[in-house]
């Protein structure tokens, strides 16, 4: 017995000697780390968000896999960030696999890492509905591969940034150039903001929270780029640390206004909402508490949408439906902070209701969140396909009248 006991404290011991070492945890603290990589893809791959074989023909600006990394000493949390059309279900946990298994400095569940498109039409079809016809898809092994890895590894490199921060948070507005094409006036403005410092005062990260469509360009761009987001991120150059943009409830149909579709315009909405986002930089409020929290629900959405199960059958899209699909929401708080995620583009209705759950502030709620089923729509858009504008389009590429109701009865019973 006492060999055995003594065997047992030695290998206790040799274990902890090469246990890989977790940042300190102290009372009330937070731990930060962030990291970003291009995910540009080859000449001639299948552009997403317009007409069919459209294919690239070049970089205009670099697309992104962004990461940021949480971590209060005993529970964390990663946000991925891709400058993307889409993330579809298996791509999120394809990342979320490969981010977990490589992280070992800190525990880091699978289901902990999120990831957020931004939702530009001048990238990759990572859904794969825009190939060369209606009959094959877009999707490059290739390129996912390559996405999903350089994703993951964002996850990784984060966590081997993590530092001691201190974290302030701001809102404003931004006005004048995102409307709503479907109900005029009924748009969410909001610009909520979210800064992460290290013990200096320099910046790790700064995630800013705004609902918008990328769509200044149109299906006759063929660079790639992350349209006015990727000017967005050029105008906070001068801010440093990493910049996320986290994508708002885009559906029913909040888009830029577009007198011209040019590089141009794109630049000049990046560039305003650089500069009211700095501005709000100047005037940060503290963020209370350290500790971060976590829940997540996989439910069945359900989808009497032909249109999904044909895609889906055709092997267009890599996921099975049928008269439901499988998806998730998300939510986590770093302190007071808490955010969010929508698995669709969604109306700007089912953002304000996501709000009402949340009893603290700042609030993000990230639209096209570890899912993309095309647009959750209020039930109205269907029984009034004729006079609401758009409306015959986005329900057609909507799961159903009765999605709304599922993705909120699943944030109800994970928002504490």
């Amino acid at each position: 017995m006492r060999h055995r006991l003594a065997f047992a404290a030695l290998f206790i011991a040799i274990a902890l000697v090469w246990m890989p070492a977790c940042p300190a945890a102290e009372a009330d603290a937070i731990h930060v780390g962030a990291a970003s990589a291009t995910i540009n893809p080859k000449e001639g791959t299948f552009l997403a968000g317009y007409q069919h074989n459209r294919r690239s023909t070049g970089v205009h600006d670099d697309l992104h896999a962004k990461a940021v990394v949480f971590w209060d000493g005993t529970t964390a949390v990663g946000l991925v960030v891709l400058d993307s059309i889409s993330v579809q279900y298996d791509t999120t946990n394809a990342i979320r696999d490969k981010a977990a298994q490589a992280v070992t400095k800190i525990p880091l569940p699978p289901e902990r890492v999120l990831v957020q498109a931004i939702h530009t039409h001048c990238a990759p079809d990572t859904i794969g509905i825009y190939g060369a016809d209606v009959m094959h898809t877009g999707r490059d092994p290739a390129y996912m591969a390559m996405l999903i890895e350089t994703a993951a590894q964002q996850v990784v490199r984060a966590v081997d940034a993590l530092g001691p921060a201190r974290i302030a948070w701001a809102e404003t507005e931004c006005t004048g150039w995102a409307v709503n094409d479907s109900e005029p006036g009924v748009v969410d403005h909001s610009v909520t903001i979210l800064q992460c410092l290290d013990p200096q005062g320099k910046s790790i990260a700064t995630l800013t929270n705004f609902a918008c469509h990328p769509t200044v360009l149109d299906g006759d761009t063929t660079l790639t780029g992350a349209d006015w987001v990727g000017a967005f991120y050029k105008g906070m150059a001068g801010v440093p640390g990493e910049h996320l943009f986290l994508q708002g409830a885009v559906g029913g149909w909040i888009q830029p206004k577009t007198p011209e579709r040019t590089f141009a315009l794109a630049e000049q909405y990046g560039t305003d909402l650089a500069q009211k986002t700095v501005a709000a930089l100047k005037n940060t409020k503290p963020l209370e508490g350290a500790k971060v929290r976590f829940a997540n629900r996989r439910f069945q959405m359900p989808v009497p949408n032909p249109v999904f199960q044909m895609m889906a059958g055709q092997g267009l899209i890599p996921r099975a439906i049928g008269q439901t699909a499988e998806t998730e929401v998300a939510w986590f708080s770093v302190g007071s902070a808490q955010f969010a995620t929508h698995p669709a583009e969604t109306a700007p209705a089912f953002s304000w209701k996501t709000e009402e759950l949340m009893d603290s502030a700042p609030k993000f709620v990230l639209g096209l969140g570890l899912d993309h089923l095309g647009y959750i729509i209020k039930p109205e858009y269907f029984d009034r396909t004729d006079d609401i504008p758009h409306a015959s389009y986005l329900t057609s590429m909507s799961p159903g009248r009765e999605a709304g109701s599922a993705m909120m009865a699943a944030l109800d019973a994970i928002i504490p």
